[in-house]
């Protein structure tokens, strides 16, 4: 079997974001503390394989593990676990980053999960040429 080879942080961000103003994207909580929240609904701002950029009404604690579910035209995808690496006040919303776990950690890729994001971050790119031309 072959080793995973992730690309280091910066590698990461220098990466390009897609806009995704049209991406719904529900945030769920892991562990006991999914018993007593209910999903919340939030705005993508940008994003690409490796993490992504909301706007939510609620403040999310930085290191706080959730899981994300994606829906969008031509793309329906759950269960994906991330971090948030930043929460910042921005008038009456907060902008949160966060990064998708399995470009942390290697024990947490998975293939899957991988081409799924590079499926939603493909169709952004194509959104993103289309909306310049």
């Amino acid at each position: 079997m072959h080793k995973i080879k992730l690309l280091n942080w910066a590698e990461r961000r220098i990466k390009r974001r897609h806009e995704a103003p049209d991406l719904r994207i529900r945030l769920h909580s892991v562990g006991l503390k999914k018993i007593f929240s209910a999903a919340l609904e939030v705005q993508c701002l940008d994003i690409n394989r490796y993490g992504m950029a909301i706007r939510s009404r609620k403040a999310l604690k930085t290191k706080e593990k959730i899981l994300i579910s994606f829906k969008g035209k031509y793309i329906a995808q759950s269960n994906v676990a991330g971090v948030i690496t930043e929460c910042t006040r921005v008038n009456n919303h907060y902008r949160v980053s966060v990064v998708f776990s399995y470009a942390i950690d290697n024990k947490d890729y998975c293939r899957k999960t991988d081409n799924a994001l590079s499926r939603i971050e493909s169709l952004y790119n194509q959104h993103t040429h289309q909306s310049v031309s």
